[in-house]
This record gives C-alpha cells, structure tokens and sequence, in this order.
C-alpha cells in the first residue's frame, strides 16, 4: 500500500511539474497562493469575508511551507496578515478536505489560456446552508482577484457524501453541467484530477474492476486494519461504469460546450460516442486505465500490460490514443474520424508546446512528444501542414471550423438514433429543464434570423483571431465596398492577396461588428487602412473597435444565464453608431446611423437607419420595452470625429 501511495505522489508531482514547465508563474498561483488565500481569512488579503461564521482552511495545509515570506511580500506587499502584533489569519477548524483541479491543467491540453476548474471538497453538515454562502462569497472573491492578475479559475463546493453517491444538484447554467453529466463528470475528475492540497483520494488505492459492493467491502476492509493514517484520505466514492442512458445528456451538454471552443471538445464527445457505441451494456471507463497504469500496475488485465513512465502519463494523450484506435477499427465508412481526431490532438499540442517556447521554457520537451505521438500512430496525415497553422489562410481556419462542426452534428444525430433504440424502459437521466436549457443555447447559435450577425462556425475564438487586420475600400457601380484582409498590407500588396480576403461589406460598422462578434479582431489586434477616397481614418476604425469592444462583453455560451434562456429573450445591451461615413448634416431627414444590440439569448443584431426620427423611434423602444437608455448604463453611442460632431450630438440629445 505505502508503493501504491509513494507511486501516487510521485505521479502526482509530475503532474504539477508539467504544469510549471508550461507556466512558472501560473502554477506558482494555483499550487501554493490559491491555497494559501482558501486557507486563512484577513482582511486586507483577496477573498476575505467579515464575520467569525465564515468557514475557510484546508486540512493537512501547512501554509509557511507553501507561501513562505518572499512569496507572500511578491504577492501581498501591503499586507500586514503575517505581523507578529497581528491575530494569526489562519483557523483551528479548517472546512476544506481537498482541493483538486480538474481538468487540463498539468496535460499537454494546457494551454495560455487555459482556465482552472478547482473542486472543493466540504460536508454540507459541518457547514450548514449559511456557512456555504459565505465560503461561496470568499471564493468569489478570490476568483476576482486572480482575474485581474491574468489567470481565470473557477470553484465548485462538492459534498463528499454527494459526490461519493453520485448526486450532483447543480444546474445546467453551471460548468459542473447539473443533470446532463453525472458519472462521466466523476470519471473526468478521476482522471485528470491534480491533488493541491489536502487529503488524497481513496480511491487511487481501491482496485479497478470490482463492483459496488466489492469497492464498499475492500474500502471497509481498508479502514479496518488502519494501515495507513484514514485522516489523510478522503472517500469520493468508486466508479466503475456509466449506464448509457447518461450519454445522450452528456451529448447535448458537450455540444454547448463545444459552440465556445469546438476543436477543444471533439476528444470528449469522441469518448461519449466509444462508450456509447460500445456493444457492452456498460463499459469500462478511462479513469480506470489511469489508474492501472499510476497504483495497480500489478493488477493489469492480461493482454492490456503496459509499463510507462511517469511523465509519459498523460491523461488527455493516452485518451486520444484509445480514440483514435476506436475510430481507425471502426468499420462504418461515414464514421472514419481518426485523422480529424489526430488533427485536433495535434493542434491542442503544439498551441502548448508553442507557448512554452514563447516563455523558453521547452527543455526539449517538444521532440520527445513528437517522438511518442509517432510511436503511438497519433501524429495527422499531415503534420507540417498544421505546424504551420497560425499562417493559414481564413478560408482554411473556416473550412476546417466547418469540418469539426460538422463532426459533432453528424455524430450527436447518429448517437441520438442509436439511444431511440433503447427503447420505452430505458430512461434519460438529464431533466426536461436541461434540455430546454441546451437546446436553446444550440438554437442561439445556428439559427437564422433577420439581421442577426450569424455566427460562423469557427475553431476557437483563440485561433481565429488575427494579429493584423487591413481594411480596404472600393467603389463599384456607385456603391462602397468594405473589406477585411488578413494580415499587414498596402496598397501596393493588397490587389496580390485576394485569397487573405476575410468579408466584404456595404458599411463599414457592419464589418466591425462581424468580426468582433466571431472573435476575428481583438483588442490586440493591429488595424491597418489602404488608402481610400472617403473622409474614413484608421483612427476611426481603430475608435470603433475599441469602443464596441470595451461595450459588448463576450458571450461565453456555457456561462448564458439559464433563467434567460427559460424565458422569452430581451435586448440587453445596445450600442448606436452616428454618421459614420461622415456625410454633410442637412437636417434630421439624412442622418445616417446604425444599432448594433445584443439579446439574452446571446445574439447580436444590426440595423441601419437613414434619418434621426427612425433612430429616436427606436431608441424610444429600448427603453420602454427592455429597459436600455444611457441612465441604465446599458446604452452607448459613437460619433467618429468630424466637423459636424457637436450639431450631431446636440440632435441626439434634443
């Protein structure tokens, strides 16, 4: 058992070591201050909460070995929590079990802008309803504050006896995704999991491959002969299958996740469809195989031995590896998918890997897993292609957008027609209200309307977006074209890149607003302008961006309220561009303007208006309707520049 445990910590820290190769700082963040903030309560330190009631700090945490006191002076300069004529900030009772990550933080899935997922472990009962909030409210506040020095986290308070029952009540507005993933969030959490702090979990030390029953009697049989300290150990429960009827909400759920980040998203709605598709009633999952190969290395099935490394243990690798072996036997034609599967492994690697060059710190690390990917038949068709990828033209970014789209549509409808062959008995674990839920958000997404700005169906909003962007204006049986390239040019190189042309407009705020909308510009992003015959400036187009950017938030579809998608949609926010061609002002009867607005859904609207009475209509509606004026904050309007800007906003005023 001690071999087992000795083998878990090592594995353990190897996982945090690949996640400090990747980023020093980051991990320094979530390893040691996060900790360090969920242990004590002070008031000039990020999440404190006033009160004796609110509960805080972890089990086993030793906080000084942790944050020692350069750490904490980097962190907290003006903070006076460790004065020797302060109250210490930590507590006699801490109500943290364990602190996990879960997900791809510490796996070659991780990338610079990669998120944390943090479970927290607590009993309900220690705490009671009250104590919950204010632990919520500390967690916020840390969260807040992490923001702000450029790394998102997220936390998730989990009962242990719920979670050890399987009993996830969270809605499905939440990441933690409610009714629709139950089990299979479980074996996620198993199987990517990165111990912070705290105590580990049993069942790194209970065998793969028994049953209910036989986990609960080997688990007692454990605790009984107190072989090891029970204290340091914490009992989330035993997985050993997910029954299929699961699947088909963890389908709809992977494809809302998918409409953020698509390409992220293939490797695990690949994983339903292998479980799914499985012959077997249930079958095994891949935490288990995790395991075998951390502490049961002994206990392999035969046929399955397989002695790796440490570092080569990567839970989003060696998934991809059974992915990919699932579709290359797969002996449906249409179903064929290994190499689309392979693509996007690769992508997410070396968008990694690219990024430890950045900060230097690679270490050679890059053809080692070239090297294993290769030997393990993972490498695409065409490798130095996709090396190249941040080169591709927009064209290829869309049509490969489109291709992996197009897989997730194609293999949900296909595990749809297989779970209607069920039949009648069999029962859907995810509730009516969570398909309503992730149904709307699917129909946000897809569905046309009239002059909605349509979402293309894109990579990731990440590997869209463009470094440079040239605007560029023509003129064509009298009326103005605007255009979007990709890149840095001018106009002596934009009419030998016609191929760069990312969309063309009549208006040049409608160009704006698709490509912020699709995440094509960003605030980063240089503007460039060709040399044009109209009164436009880069300055303008510059102004804009940035106006609209700083105005509209972007939509993360997973985050969508679920209260606004249950019930009828609103506008939420509109944003009111005057004049922008700059055309001489005779009188409210040629006003020129164009709204842009954004609803609860999650949609963007445009409209074109030619006179002030057909704007001030319009505005009048907002605010009687939706409650959208200037007093509410959620109204803004933008004059370019020009002589006639005082006139113009002394009309809009009036």
């Amino acid at each position: 058992m001690k071999k087992r445990i000795q083998r878990y910590l090592a594995y353990n820290q190897e996982r945090k070591n690949k996640a400090a190769a990747f980023d020093s700082h980051k991990a320094v963040l979530l390893f040691q201050v996060v900790p360090y903030l969920l242990h004590c309560n002070y008031p000039d330190l990020p999440g404190y909460v006033e009160g004796e009631d609110c509960p805080f700090g972890i089990l086993l945490f030793k906080p000084e070995e942790a944050v020692d006191s350069d750490l904490f002076k980097r962190y907290f300069p003006t903070s006076s929590a460790l004065s020797t004529r302060t109250d210490s900030p930590y507590t006699e009772k801490p109500c943290i079990h364990s602190l996990k990550t879960i997900g791809s933080i510490g796996t070659i899935a991780q990338t610079d802008v990669s998120d944390c997922d943090f479970w927290i472990s607590i009993r309900r009962e220690e705490l009671g309803d009250a104590g919950i909030l204010l632990l919520e409210q500390k967690c916020r506040g840390i969260e807040e504050w992490a923001m702000k020095k450029g790394t998102e986290i997220h936390f998730f308070l989990m009962d242990i006896d719920e979670t050890r029952d399987n009993r996830f009540e969270s809605a499905a507005e939440d990441e933690s995704a409610g009714s629709a993933l139950k089990l299979l969030l479980k074996d996620e959490l198993f199987r990517t999991h990165i111990l912070v702090a705290g105590k580990m979990l049993l069942w790194w030390l209970i065998p793969p491959g028994l049953s209910d029953k036989g986990y609960q009697a080997f688990a007692e049989k454990l605790i009984q002969s107190k072989a090891e300290n029970q204290d340091f150990f914490i009992d989330l429960g035993y997985l050993n299958i997910v029954p299929k009827e699961e699947i088909f909400g963890a389908c709809l759920w992977q494809m809302n996740k998918a409409l953020d980040s698509p390409f992220k998203s293939v490797l695990k709605f690949a994983y339903l469809e292998l479980l799914f598709r499985n012959k077997e009633q249930s079958v095994q999952l891949f935490s288990d195989k995790i395991k075998y190969l951390v502490t049961f290395q002994d206990k392999q099935p035969a046929g399955q031995e397989e002695n790796l490394p440490l570092p080569d243990i990567d839970p989003y690798l060696l998934l991809a590896r059974e992915i990919v072996g699932f579709y290359k036997n797969d002996t449906t034609t249409e179903n064929r998918q290994d190499n689309l599967i392979k693509q996007c492994l690769f992508l997410k690697t070396i968008e990694g890997l690219q990024s430890q060059k950045r900060k230097q710190k690679d270490g050679g690390r890059s053809a080692e897993l070239m090297k294993l990917m290769d030997n393990w038949q993972l490498l695409p068709e065409d490798p130095a292609h996709f090396l190249q990828f941040h080169y591709w033209k927009h064209k290829e970014l869309v049509h490969f957008g489109t291709q992996i789209h197009d897989y997730l549509i194609e293999t949900y409808k296909r595990l749809r027609w297989i779970f209607k062959t069920f039949g009648e008995e069999t029962v859907v674990t995810i509730t009516q209200r969570d398909i309503a839920i992730l149904g709307r958000k699917l129909f946000t997404f897809y569905e046309k309307k009239p002059n909605k700005i349509e979402y293309i169906r894109s990579i990731s909003p990440e590997l869209m977006r463009q470094d440079d962007v040239t605007f560029h204006v023509t003129r064509f049986s009298g009326v103005d074209y605007y255009y979007a390239f990709q890149g840095a040019l001018d106009d002596s190189t934009i009419k030998t890149h016609t191929d760069s042309v990312i969309r063309r407009e009549t208006d040049p705020v409608s160009l704006m607003t698709w490509l912020m909308v699709n995440s094509i510009i960003g605030k980063k992003t240089r503007l460039h302008l060709t040399k044009t015959f109209l009164p436009l400036s880069l300055v303008d187009l510059q102004q804009l961006r940035d106006a609209m950017m700083d105005f509209f938030p972007r939509i993360h579809f997973a985050h969508i309220p679920a209260e606004n998608l249950l019930k009828p949609e609103r506008i939420e926010r509109a944003f009111i561009v005057v004049n922008m061609a700059k055309e001489p002002v005779k009188g409210s009867k040629t006003l020129l303007s164009t709204l842009v607005t954004t609803n609860s859904f999650g949609e963007y609207f445009i409209e074109h208006f030619n006179t002030l009475t057909q704007l001030k209509n319009s505005m009048r509606t907002l605010l009687s309707r939706h409650y959208v004026s200037r007093w509410n904050k959620n109204l803004e309007t933008f004059v370019p520049m020009q002589p006639e800007s005082g006139t113009i906003n002394t009309m809009l005023s009036q």
